[in-house]
């Protein structure tokens, strides 16, 4: 059964990129690898590049839902299917493996 977590971003552009961050590529290995700050409403986010970018979401608490998703989807429970988003809202599509 697919389950949909709702995220805030701060505005659509945020969305867009978060959204691209939380897929996966062809092989199956999710961009993400690691939470590795939260400063108020902003996350920094390492991708398997060993870049690091910064998100900024409406608010800490979607921060930190936002942490609790990623630590879910490193930890490998988690299976991102798609993403989809409106405005500054990025609904994020998983199951669990």
């Amino acid at each position: 059964m697919d389950n949909v977590t709702r995220l805030e971003c701060l505005d659509s552009y945020e969305t867009e990129k978060l959204g691209s961050m939380l897929l996966s590529d062809r092989d199956s290995v999710h961009f993400v690898i690691e939470v590795i700050k939260i400063v108020d409403n902003e996350i920094v986010l390492m991708l398997k590049d060993k870049s690091c970018h910064a998100v900024l979401m409406k608010d800490n608490i979607n921060a930190i839902k936002l942490r609790e998703l990623v630590r879910e989807l490193i930890l490998g429970p988690l299976v991102v299917i798609r993403t989809f988003g409106q405005d500054n809202i990025l609904n994020v599509v998983h199951k669990t493996s």
